[in-house]
């Protein structure tokens, strides 16, 4: 179980209209957790974004940084299952080692498949950033970055 769960949205600013979801299309991120929240203790997630199903992920970029301990992640797709918890779908970097004084850079360029059942209720995956070692966590942590997809825009 989580220590804490935080869900990232770029919405948070007002409606964003709606457009197809078909060719290439980018799942932007810019989260900063500062102040009295932390981000780094063992089992802390990080939702960045869906991913409908059949899209074929192409490349990730992204940037991390904390400013004070040190941590280790992992980048994952999570499954929604039944009643609302997530299972691992697939890993795309298992190991991230952050450090408390300088940023780190990810860069992923293999492309991974979407494959869920026609039978699921829920038909996408969700990125996210699963801390795996930690200390006490964070005082302030930073994730910017980047995934873009193909979508063929038969399940949005």
């Amino acid at each position: 179980m989580a220590a804490a769960t935080y869900t990232y949205t770029i919405n948070y600013n007002g409606v964003q209209p709606k457009a197809a979801h078909t060719g290439l299309q980018t799942l932007p991120f810019d989260v900063l957790i500062g102040g009295a929240n932390k981000f780094g203790t063992i089992s802390d997630v990080l939702l960045l974004g869906k991913i409908p199903n059949g899209a074929l992920i192409t490349k990730v970029d992204m940037k991390m940084t904390t400013l004070s301990d040190a941590a280790h992640f992992g980048l994952v797709l999570l499954a929604v299952e039944a009643g609302g918890t997530f299972s691992t779908y697939a890993t795309l970097q298992a190991s991230i080692t952050v450090s408390a004084t300088a940023a780190t850079t990810v860069n992923i360029y293999r492309p991974t498949k979407v494959s869920l059942s026609d039978d699921r209720a829920v038909q996408y995956v969700v990125l996210a950033l699963n801390c795996t070692t930690g200390a006490s966590g964070t005082v302030s942590f930073s994730t910017y970055g980047k995934l873009d997809y193909l979508a063929d825009g038969s399940n949005v």
